[in-house]
């Protein structure tokens, strides 16, 4: 796993050199992101808000692909930054008591060598001076790929898989729960059945990106 981008005057998308440079992406990456900011309803008893930042097009899956598939873990820096764009636009800041995000398997991470997830909410979480709770909400129970199941096979699956080890740190927080990629919501909803279990107030499901419309 590599975090540490090799030149902090370069795009951390495209690798070109640029005279505008901003939150690690040139103008012309920027300019390929469909920023949206888009609430949707993802039909779930246990999230009060789903939001994700940026239109899943094609510049966006295949930016997502590299980071969760080809090694390119430093682009949780730009990612994370399209999203701290949302929270800002949608004024969250002020109702988020703590962090939290969506956990994979430990067999998973050992695979990739992080959780593209947890790494967006650890920047998001510094940038903004905001709690995380770190390795408190886990996965223990190995699960087939979701984006082969439709929704209320994604939700089978996905049963009682997380767990929390520390409720303490949850009683009557707002939560900012952290995704990369919104599909059916089913991810989110059972996450939050666990958190609002634990005893969490409110939850604010937000999500790098999703073709949701």
């Amino acid at each position: 796993m590599s975090l540490i981008f090799p030149n902090e005057n370069l795009c951390y998308i495209c690798k070109e050199k640029s005279n505008y440079i901003n939150d690690f992406l040139c103008s012309e990456c920027e300019s390929r992101i469909e920023y949206v900011h888009k609430e949707v309803d993802i039909d779930s008893l246990f999230i009060d808000r789903c939001i994700y930042s940026a239109f899943y097009n094609r510049f966006m899956k295949e930016l997502v692909h590299r980071f969760k598939f080809n090694n390119k873990s430093y682009l949780y820096k730009p990612l994370a930054e399209i999203m701290i764009k949302t929270i800002e636009f949608k004024e969250l800041i002020k109702d988020i008591d703590i962090i939290l995000y969506v956990p994979i398997h430990r067999r998973k991470e050992a695979i990739r060598g992080y959780n593209q997830s947890q790494l967006l909410a650890i920047y998001i979480s510094k940038k903004l001076n905001l709690p995380l709770s770190n390795n408190n909400l886990t996965k223990y129970k190995w699960t087939k790929e979701q984006n082969q199941l439709k929704r209320r096979e994604r939700q089978m699956n996905l049963r009682d898989s997380f767990k929390v080890r520390n409720q303490e740190e949850l009683i009557n927080k707002n939560i900012l729960l952290i995704d990369d990629i919104l599909t059916t919501g089913a991810t989110f909803d059972e996450c939050g059945r666990v958190l609002k279990d634990s005893g969490a107030k409110g939850i604010v499901g937000l999500a790098l990106t999703s073709g949701k419309i």
